[in-house]
């Protein structure tokens, strides 16, 4: 395989013509899906079509300017979207998106550009499931739908992260379904996008069933009516699967410290300067001292913590560290009606961040697998941002109207 931005290799006057035809496309699948099917504003509605054309014309600048950052994961998809077949020196982690790839590949022409497109589209769909869900069950104002909107316009991993060939989009939209399915869930006993969300999450990521086996567990204890015994035996087998999935797939070896050691040097030994992390862990003792630095590092990436890292080599994920810090800083100046509304979900992210920042290694890494995260930061920032800029906006009004009369 080639290296570099081999999604722009090959392309032609004639591509962008294509270009042009399949962004009318997504343009108006987004506009039909939520306008028709999940009722989505109009005001928010234009700001989620604007972020797709400004993705859009990222891409078509990129390949001209080459300025946007380069990853190298992009080299894997945008082979199987091309080619139709499975690089061989990858993980087996990636097999269940080659099978996706053989029918996704055809829809883009086999051209990664257009692929990119397709996830941006179905990214902004994410986007839109969440909206959904927090008018249905949190009853949120046109206000606070229309921030969040501007919020995801102004963030910047969801820039970087879907302008190139990824998966990053379908993970998101599995989250979209799962956070859905949880929250109806919870409120609504409706369990089908439970399951959609929870298949497609496993399905993109394998490890990601560390996290969604433990939740499903625990929601049949909590909110299913049958007896005890059942319940103790369902979070058992949920546990268990969970467990398996870490011995089998994630360490490959029998769990202890000196293994969740050599396994994350192991990694760290095949990274260029962004990983950080290494330690020597002879006890668990020695894994709990050292894990809420790993933690804040994951939180807090690319500022250094555990590394000696110049934040200003990786700008755009600075940009959204400090992103993040804002939206950290409007929750807990609102923390007293945030945790009381929003409780199960900062739970969940409790347990993300916990269960994420412990095995994360990689700088940039971090900031792309907090992107699920960040989604529930905007979600519950969005509301006390809404009543506070709304409320300036009506104050302005009325002494301006004071003033004129």
């Amino acid at each position: 395989m080639e290296y570099g931005k081999i999604y722009f290799d090959g392309l032609v006057w004639y591509d962008y013509l294509i270009f042009a035809v399949y962004n009318i496309i997504f343009s108006y699948v987004i506009f039909w899906a939520g306008d028709v099917y999940l009722k989505i504003s109009r005001k928010s509605l234009y700001i989620l079509i604007a972020i797709f054309q400004l993705y859009f014309i990222l891409i078509v600048a990129d390949s001209f300017l080459d300025f946007l950052p380069f990853m190298p994961d992009t080299e894997l998809y945008s082979f199987m979207i091309s080619s139709g077949q499975y690089p061989q020196d990858s993980s087996e982690n990636i097999m269940s998106f080659y099978y996706l790839s053989l029918f996704i590949a055809p829809v883009c022409l086999n051209n990664p550009v257009i692929y990119s497109f397709l996830c941006i589209c179905i990214y902004i769909i994410a986007l839109m499931l969440f909206i959904k869900v927090w008018k249905d069950i949190y009853h949120i104002s046109r206000e606070a739908e229309y921030t969040f909107s501007i919020l995801c316009l102004l963030w910047p991993a969801g820039m970087l992260y879907n302008t190139a060939p990824l998966r990053e989009a379908f993970v998101l939209f599995g989250f979209a379904l799962f956070i859905n399915g949880l929250l109806r869930f919870m409120y609504e006993k409706k369990w089908k996008q439970l399951i959609a969300g929870s298949i497609i999450i496993c399905f993109m990521r394998l490890q990601l069933a560390v996290l969604v086996m433990p939740v499903l567990g625990l929601l049949f204890v909590y909110k299913v009516k049958i007896p005890a015994f059942f319940k103790l035996v369902i979070l058992c087998v949920c546990c268990i699967v969970a467990l398996v999935i870490v011995r089998y797939i994630v360490v490959g070896n029998p769990i202890s410290p000196q293994a969740m050691s050599e396994l994350r040097n192991a990694n760290l030994s095949k990274l260029s300067s962004m990983g950080y992390g290494r330690v020597e862990w002879q006890t668990y003792g020695d894994m709990f001292r050292d894990y809420p630095f790993i933690i804040l590092q994951f939180l807090l990436a690319p500022l250094p913590i555990f590394i000696d890292h110049s934040p200003t080599d990786t700008l755009i994920a600075l940009a959204d560290v400090l992103f993040m810090l804002f939206l950290a800083a409007v929750l807990l100046i609102s923390a007293g009606s945030v945790v009381k509304k929003y409780k199960p979900v900062l739970l969940f992210s409790l347990f993300f961040i916990i269960l994420f920042g412990a095995y994360e290694y990689h700088l940039t890494g971090a900031v792309r697998h907090r992107m699920p995260l960040m989604l529930l930061f905007m979600l519950m920032a969005s509301e006390p941002i809404s009543k506070f800029v709304f409320h300036k906006i009506a104050h302005a009004k009325a002494e301006h109207s004071v003033v004129n009369h």
